[in-house]
């Protein structure tokens, strides 16, 4: 049986002339500090003791490829205790492909709305007008027809929950005006105040089941439907759908000279009896740039795969002069004709499936068919395949650029029920 190695203590020197460098289960070379003195390597998770070793003056070989520094530090420096709102207040690093910022920042994440918010601000008729008001939801005037003369507001039981509008002059009196008429709040039968709540809760992305446990009161003996939570859901998906295509012109395109944009097509839908390779469901062109997160999806029309379908939908969001990288298909080979440097990569190939030998792949924009894929299947949603796909990039776009989805949502609604 082996003895156990024996204790070996480090030489006793100055603070200045030692050093103790700790690796972390790591398989890298050890990286020591070029004090002219001796210094101590231990190995954390190991029980072997501290074992001293040589300091190498020349540069030491390694992944970094590099000539170590005088100082080397290899565990993190000890920071100073942060209290909460130092530790958001600090600014997120960069990370991802992109380099875009991934997380908030402590203010963002106070001016944003939550359930507190929404049941403190939002939590009666009178706050709820007061903020439709100043989003412009509501009008807060309107001229009479007759008499071009302002109207005044009129509210009380009868009038219903936002008021109506009034004439002044005697002879128009018994004329009333609907303050909700031609606006999001019209025909609506649900209490403005659960109306908010609602449109916060797809905002959020509540499910059905969360919407109905959060919407649930004690002295309420009816709990909101399957059927209403989708309707009002259905509302909100459709004025986001109007207000993305209404905008979607005003965006520019991707890509560039120097540039690279990945494209490529998946199906969307599920197999039918749930066996078997057909697929029976939507074809999606995607289109990402390198290095930024701006995705381009587009729904094929009548599941259209050909050049004359595809191609028009790639000028439309790429701009001329662009490296262009595809899988191996027939449909694109025509892109070197209108401007574009086309490289492909060949996914039969055994030897190079995923990469071509010469850099080519689109492993980028696979990996967001795989996110979409997973999203599709858990929303299980079953009206329309664009609007679903419009609400995917809406809520994507919100995320990235550290938006409010309720403020988003609010805007969507003054551009589509604009008020006069």
């Amino acid at each position: 049986m082996a003895s156990p190695k024996p204790q070996v203590s480090c030489p006793a020197v100055s603070s200045e002339k030692s050093s103790v460098v700790k690796v972390l289960d790591s398989n890298e070379p050890l990286f020591a500090s070029s004090f002219a003195g001796s210094s101590c390597v231990q190995v954390l998770d190991s029980s072997e003791p501290p074992v001293p070793t040589t300091v190498p003056s020349e540069p030491v070989a390694g992944s970094s490829r590099a000539t170590v520094p005088s100082t080397v530090s290899v565990l993190p420096p000890a920071s100073p205790s942060l209290s909460e709102n130092d530790v958001g207040e600090a600014k997120p690093q960069a990370s991802g492909s992109s380099g875009r910022r991934v997380h908030y920042y402590s203010k963002e994440i106070r001016s944003h709305w939550n359930m507190y918010k929404i049941i403190t601000r939002l939590n009666t008729p009178a706050q709820c007008i007061a903020f439709a008001e100043e989003h412009r939801l509501l009008p807060t005037e309107k001229m009479c027809t007759y008499h071009k003369k302002p109207m005044m507001v009129s509210s009380s039981g009868k009038t219903g929950q936002v008021g109506i509008f009034r004439c002044r002059k005697s002879k128009c009196r018994t004329k009333a005006v609907s303050r909700a008429a031609g606006t999001w709040f019209e025909n609506a039968r649900l209490s403005i105040e659960l109306q908010f709540l609602l449109m916060y809760m797809f905002s959020q992305k509540y499910s059905y089941h969360q919407v109905k446990l959060e919407t649930a009161r004690e002295n309420i003996q009816t709990v909101l439907s399957t059927r209403t939570i989708s309707d009002w859901f259905s509302y909100c998906r459709e004025t986001v759908t109007i207000y993305e295509l209404e905008h979607q012109e005003v965006n520019s395109k991707i890509g560039g000279p120097g540039k690279i944009v990945q494209i490529a097509k998946s199906k969307f839908g599920k197999r039918k009896y749930s066996k078997g390779k057909h697929i029976e469901g939507h074809w999606v062109l995607g289109m990402v740039e390198n290095g930024k997160d701006n995705l381009r999806l587009e729904v094929c029309p009548d599941n259209d795969r050909y050049e004359e379908m595809l191609v028009p939908l790639i000028r439309k969001h790429v701009e001329v002069g662009t490296e262009i990288h595809t899988d191996f298909c027939g449909a694109y080979d025509s892109l070197p004709q209108y401007g574009y440097i086309h490289k492909t990569v060949n996914h039969s190939d055994p030897n190079n499936k995923f990469v071509a030998p010469d850099g080519t792949h689109t492993q980028r924009i696979k990996s967001y068919w795989r996110n979409l894929k997973v999203m599709f299947i858990r929303d299980g949603y079953k009206g329309n395949f664009t609007d679903w796909l419009i609400e995917y990039s809406w809520r994507r776009k919100i995320k990235i650029e550290h938006k409010d989805a309720f403020e988003e949502l609010i805007k969507a609604i003054q551009y589509v029920y604009k008020i006069d």
